[in-house]
């Protein structure tokens, strides 16, 4: 009996052809499976015969059974983590394609195991985990999950018959259901690898964004835009790695910025300190936590250069351009009064609104270093974007078309390698440094 239970617990965790034609090839990912299976058949066996022989068994052996199963689900946990690493690994050099296949069927199998015996740990995914280049928000997708991952409709919908022990569950077919894609379906589609996986995370677990910017980066839909925002945040992250790229591009927002501000006739000595004071303080390990917990508040999702610097920096403050304040707006198209003064009157006016939103935030926290620059930053580039100034405006818009132009590219997989994350890293640092150079050359022909 214990043989016919083991032959179709394993063929329940593993398609037979992938387990013959693919366990001997990585002795990583034999070891996996081994883990996998050995805690998924525990737990399997165990939760069988207690749902038949539960009731009438003496109450040392309940807790016996009741100790395997705790054991099952922790080495449950333990195989997700190294399927989840495993992953990571091949997402990041080149590999058997069969192979990756292997590991993300085992990985969706196991997420179907723990939704269903260990609710608590699945839902654990609930906030952003990173393991090695993997990120998994939090599972909210339908009434079919939350009937996955709610003990009481486990009780009612997972009782395995012992007689028909190749039925499948409801739970699992819910699982199915609920996402409306299996992995194998992915690797039918004509895509970059590294998107691809990015893409089958996504489907188990939704990844999220502060603002879907779809058609603004020229993507087909909103579920492109999300699955390659967590690329181009894998990416990044990897090419900060690099100091010398990472100095370049701090090196090159304090030069430009300063450079801009210098042709709009402020004081970019103040901006250089105030450049200097933000970094140091968001590049010190200690206050990542609160930064974290800080912008958490203004729905950022993560921490990292797309969506803190170019989402929440940059884009936010150009949607913010194309709905300027009545009183802004006011004062600039006032042209009864001198230019002098209308610029007098917009700084002071766009000085009240920084300071009026900078009370709001915790002192000297990351907000409160970032209103500080900002109300360095924004009464010159209010002037330059708003206004019909000759010199100004038109290097305003330049800067502005520049970064959007500069995103699409990184967002087009026919420009941007999505193959793995080193070739989208190297594509995003060539663009990005391409539009430092373009930017240089256009102030260049200013000052």
């Amino acid at each position: 009996r214990i043989q016919i239970l083991f032959e179709n617990g394993m063929a329940n965790l593993l398609p037979s052809s992938m387990f013959s034609s693919l366990l001997p090839k990585d002795p990583r990912v034999a070891l996996t499976i081994v883990v996998a299976g050995a805690g998924a058949l525990a737990l399997y066996l165990e939760y069988v015969r207690r749902e038949r022989y539960g009731s009438t068994t003496r109450s040392n052996s309940s807790s016996e059974i009741d100790s395997k199963i705790k054991q099952g689900n922790v080495k449950l946990e333990e195989a997700i983590q190294y399927y989840e690493a495993a992953l990571a690994d091949m997402q990041q050099r080149d590999g058997d394609d069969s192979q990756r296949l292997f590991v993300r069927s085992m990985l969706l199998r196991a997420y179907e195991i723990q939704a269903i015996t260990s609710p608590e740990d699945f839902q654990m995914r609930s906030t952003v985990i990173g393991i090695d280049g993997l990120a998994l928000p939090s599972p909210n997708k339908s009434e079919a999950l939350q009937k996955i991952i709610n003990p009481q409709a486990i009780e009612q919908t997972y009782k395995p018959d012992i007689d028909d022990l190749e039925s499948e569950s409801s739970g699992i077919s819910d699982f199915y259901d609920t996402f409306d894609i299996i992995d194998e379906d992915i690797d039918k589609l004509d895509l970059p690898t590294f998107y691809k996986d990015q893409l089958f995370l996504h489907k188990v677990e939704s990844f999220m964004c502060r603002t879907n910017r779809f058609e603004q980066v020229h993507v087909s839909s909103p579920t492109e835009f999300l699955v390659k925002v967590q690329c181009i945040r894998l990416a990044m992250d990897k090419m900060l790695k690099v100091q010398s790229q990472k100095s370049f591009l701090l090196e090159q927002g304090r030069l430009q910025t300063s450079r801009l501000l210098d042709i709009a006739g402020a004081d970019s000595a103040i901006f250089r300190e105030k450049f200097d004071n933000i970094i140091n303080y968001a590049i010190d390990p200690a206050n990542f936590e609160s930064i974290t917990e800080e912008l958490a508040g203004r729905r950022v999702p993560a921490i990292n250069l797309y969506d803190v610097v170019l989402d929440f920096c940059l884009l936010d403050s150009f949607d913010d351009l194309d709905k300027p304040p009545a009183a802004v707006t006011s004062i600039i198209r006032n042209t009864w009064i001198t230019e002098s003064m209308r610029k007098g009157m917009l700084s002071s006016a766009v000085w009240g609104i920084i300071s009026s939103k900078s009370r709001k935030t915790a002192p000297g926290g990351f907000l409160s270093y970032f209103y500080d620059i900002m109300g360095t930053l924004t009464p010159s580039l209010a002037w330059g974007f708003l206004s019909d100034d000759p010199i100004l405006h038109p290097i305003c818009v330049f800067i502005r078309e520049n970064i959007e132009s500069s995103l699409i590219k990184v967002f087009n997989h026919d420009i941007t390698d999505y193959s793995t994350v080193d070739s989208l890293a190297a594509d995003i640092f060539k663009v990005l440094k391409s539009s430092t150079e373009e930017l240089r050359h256009r102030l260049d022909t200013v000052s």
